[in-house]
C-alpha cells in the first residue's frame, strides 16, 4: 500500500465530508419535495370531499323541501276531502280502514 501523507488524507475526509453533506442536502431537498406533494395530494382530496359534502347537503336540502311541499299538499287534500265527507261516506271509509288496519296487523 501507499502510504498516504497526513495532508492528504486530510484533503480526502474533507471531499468525503463535502460529498456526504451535499448527498445529505440532496436527500433533504428530495423529502421535503415529496412532502409538499403530499400536502398538495392531501389538500386536494380535503377540498374534492368538501364539495362532494355540499353537494350532498344541497340535495337532502332539496329533497327534505320537496318532501315538505308533498306532504303539505297531501295534507290539504285530506283535509279539503274530509270536508266533502257525507256522514255515511265517513262511516264507510272508517270500517274499510279498521278491515284494512286488521288484515295488516294479522299477518
Amino acid at each position: 500500500m501507499e502510504k498516504v501523507t497526513m495532508h492528504a488524507e486530510l484533503e480526502m475526509l474533507r471531499k468525503e465530508v463535502e460529498a456526504l453533506r451535499k448527498q445529505k442536502a440532496e436527500r433533504e431537498i428530495k423529502e421535503a419535495e415529496e412532502e409538499k406533494k403530499k400536502l398538495e395530494e392531501d389538500a386536494r382530496v380535503q377540498a374534492e370531499a368538501e364539495e362532494s359534502a355540499e353537494e350532498i347537503m344541497d340535495s337532502f336540502e332539496e329533497g327534505k323541501a320537496i318532501t315538505n311541499e308533498t306532504v303539505s299538499d297531501l295534507i290539504e287534500t285530506v283535509k279539503k276531502d274530509y270536508n266533502n265527507l257525507t256522514p255515511s261516506s265517513a262511516i264507510i271509509l272508517f270500517a274499510l280502514g279498521a278491515l284494512l288496519g286488521r288484515a295488516l296487523s294479522s299477518k
